[in-house]
């Protein structure tokens, strides 16, 4: 009760004095007036009952509850560090004991993901000088150049992640599965209308449409857009430029053997043979003496190719399915090497008929002949036992090169293997995590 009373003194006489008297966390204290304390004759009274009581007050604390990172201290320790430059109000809160201006740092130690982020930052923005930024943007504070580089190189990163999903989405499929014009004879057979004529010939596929219209032909076989359109629209069209063998392989077709230009292998198209390639046009040397271009034994590689080559639209594709089909189920000599595809079928029909004296249709290697009669084993690619086989280049190439100018007829339709969909398997990948 003493002690209230005396405090409650003491406060009455601060207060008639024009004294301040003030708490932090726990601790008393007291300001007098400068005038009050300094003046001599000041009232006694205020002076001794201020004075009395001041040391007591101002020494007598609690400790205070300790804040991370702040050493506990007496008010005169914060009232050394108040600055007459901090601006009122500050953080507000216990220890603005007169403008407000205390605020409490905590220093945090920098982590390593901090560091490696800040590195990277400065390795995205290094090319904007830190001056510029002071001068335009008027950004005169580290930290504020500093976050602004952080946004700056957020906004680089997710560029950067567009453009390699993008890249994924269109580039990686180039990449892997380069764009082909190429069509199959179904695609082919679509295209048989007068103003949209397609045709295919030894792999090729050429739009007629307007060679048609023009005046070509024989003074014997005058050729017509109806009749061209007739037998030839959207076939294939091999069975109607045959090729002497004499022409397509000299190393095996002697003039000896063949002093004529006659030796002729009965060339058919994709499947059995179409009545229609009975009655088309056969481009050979006897089929008018009157014609020099036809006498000639190589017209199809100087006439018909360069004037079809204008016409090209791409190349003829065959399912690997359906040609597995051919040799398993059919027993048809279709085969496929290095993905290119061969119609043998003709080769072997020469070679199984009655007109093979003296095998002259044998023409190629016996090795060749023996990887294609496999009676069903095995698959219709023979490209292992291709290469497996023990012979010279120069063997090889001959072989290679006879095959490929008479029974070459495309190649293996790759749009729906796993190299071409792979970006397709991996965008559904995507979707589906993302979904879960």
């Amino acid at each position: 009760m003493a002690n209230q009373r005396g405090y409650s003194h003491y406060s009455a006489q601060m207060e008639d004095s024009g004294s301040t008297v003030g708490g932090h966390g726990g601790r008393a204290y007291a300001y007098q007036p400068a005038a009050a304390l300094d003046n001599p004759f000041a009232d006694q009274s205020i002076r001794s009952g201020a004075h009395a009581h001041l040391p007591q007050m101002t020494t007598a604390r609690q400790t205070p509850a300790r804040v991370d990172g702040e050493k506990p201290g007496n008010i005169d320790d914060f009232a050394l560090k108040a600055s007459p430059s901090v601006v009122a109000g500050g953080t507000g809160g216990e220890g603005n004991m007169h403008k407000g201006g205390h605020e409490h740092v905590e220093d945090l130690e920098t982590t390593a993901s901090r560091r490696l982020w800040v590195a990277a930052t400065w390795m995205l923005t290094f090319c904007i000088p830190s001056p510029l930024l002071g001068v335009c943007g008027r950004m005169k504070r580290p930290d504020v150049r500093m976050a602004w580089r952080e946004k700056v190189a957020i906004c680089i990163l997710i560029v950067f992640m567009w453009a390699i999903l993008l890249f994924a989405i269109i580039g990686l499929g180039l990449i892997l599965c380069p764009k082909e014009y190429v069509w199959t004879l179904d695609n082919v057979a679509g295209h048989d209308a007068p103003d949209d004529t397609l045709v295919a010939l030894r792999g090729t596929v050429y739009d007629v449409t307007d060679f048609m219209k023009q005046n070509h032909g024989t003074s014997a076989y005058t050729s017509t857009q109806d009749l061209i359109h007739e037998f030839f629209a959207g076939r294939d069209i091999n069975a109607s430029f045959p090729i002497p063998a004499r022409v397509a392989c000299p190393q095996f077709v002697s003039a000896k053997d063949d002093p004529n230009y006659l030796f002729v292998y009965p060339v058919q198209g994709a499947s059995d043979i179409d009545p229609n390639e009975q009655l088309m046009f056969q481009h050979t040397m006897n089929r008018d003496p009157t014609s020099k271009k036809l006498q000639d034994p190589n017209f199809f590689a100087k006439y018909a190719l360069p004037t079809l080559k204008n016409f090209k639209k791409g190349g003829v594709v065959w399912s690997f399915d359906w040609i597995e089909s051919m040799y398993k189920d059919q027993s048809k000599y279709w085969r496929v090497i290095n993905q290119e595809v061969f119609n043998m079928q003709p080769y072997f029909d020469a070679a199984k008929s009655g007109m093979n004296t003296n095998k002259k249709y044998n023409i190629l290697d016996s090795r060749v002949e023996g990887i294609m009669s496999q009676n069903g084993f095995g698959t219709a690619d023979i490209t292992n036992d291709w290469n497996a086989l023990g012979w010279d280049a120069a063997t090889r190439d001959s072989n290679y090169n006879c095959m490929k100018n008479l029974f070459y007829v495309g190649k293996v339709d790759d749009r729906h293997s796993v190299r071409c969909l792979f970006t397709n398997y991996m965008l559904l990948a995507f979707a589906c995590l993302l979904m879960f």
